[in-house]
């Protein structure tokens, strides 16, 4: 009796022992999975598509993406005004793809009436003006740009910009040694840092690979940001990577949004 008693209540402990390790896991005692945190709570990711503007390859697929977007705009081009009227019909934000000055690549590159580090004070308020005409942007992204983010007096310029018209900046983290950060809380103006870029591949599922690596960062921090490009950068197949994983992104847990409600959501936290 007393072996037979002794081993219904190992056996009972048995019991108690498993379901609360299931509970525990169940509640993330032991290490939260993704498929845990998606069950829990909600994660963000945004996503950023570069380039418009000008001719390239996939604007129209990008325009009718079935998620919320941020299209990024370069100024000056023969399509800045309209893509960014189409851009906002679609209930996306807009940001100026500003061109700046960087440390490689062709100045070809660097489209029209980029900033330079050569540029006086007045010249690059001009610029900032004619860019951030119309009140229909949520910010500025640097388009290139190693070098004048790594320069004070032109980030000064830029930062004061944004401050009077109470912008966002989007910093594509071209360099390591971006003041863009720096800059955000000297005036004030949000900024977000890029997590992820999608593409410059000819591989879609390369950029699909690089979409799971936002949604895990997204998962793990509650939120990330990604830029993928319109014409050679991306363009098409960037399009229907986005649009062959998003319905699996959003059955674990990511929601898309748009670069200010990203802000809002980082704000409350």
């Amino acid at each position: 009796m007393k072996i037979k008693y002794k081993l219904n209540l190992g056996l009972a402990a048995a019991v108690i022992f498993a379901a609360a390790a299931i509970n525990c896991v169940r509640m993330g005692f032991f290490g939260s999975s993704e498929s845990v945190m998606s069950e829990n709570r909600r994660a963000y990711i945004a996503v950023v598509i570069d380039d418009f503007g000008g001719s390239g390859e996939g604007r129209e697929e990008m325009f009718n993406l079935p998620i919320k977007f941020t299209g990024a705009v370069m100024p000056f081009m023969e399509n800045s005004k309209t893509d960014s009227a189409r851009l906002i019909a679609g209930g996306n934000d807009v940001l100026i793809h500003l061109p700046m000055e960087a440390k490689t690549g062709k100045k070809s590159w660097l489209g029209e009436r980029p900033v330079l580090t050569s540029m006086t004070d007045d010249e690059i308020k001009a610029l900032l003006e004619d860019a951030l005409a119309g009140n229909y942007a949520a910010g500025i992204n640097n388009h290139m740009g190693s070098k004048a983010m790594e320069d004070e007096r032109v980030m000064n310029l830029i930062f004061e910009a944004l401050a009077e018209k109470n912008l966002i900046f989007i910093d594509s983290t071209t360099t390591a040694d971006s003041l863009g950060e720096s800059c955000g809380e000297k005036y004030s103006v949000p900024v977000i840092k890029r997590d992820v870029f999608l593409d410059s591949t000819n591989s879609k599922e390369k950029i699909i690979e690089n979409l799971e690596k936002t949604k895990n960062i997204a998962l793990k921090r509650g939120y990330a940001l990604c830029i993928g490009h319109v014409g050679a950068e991306g363009g098409l197949i960037t399009a229907e990577a986005i649009t062959e994983v998003y319905k699996k992104f959003q059955g674990e847990g990511i929601e898309f949004v748009s670069v200010t409600r990203l802000n809002e959501i980082i704000n409350e936290n």
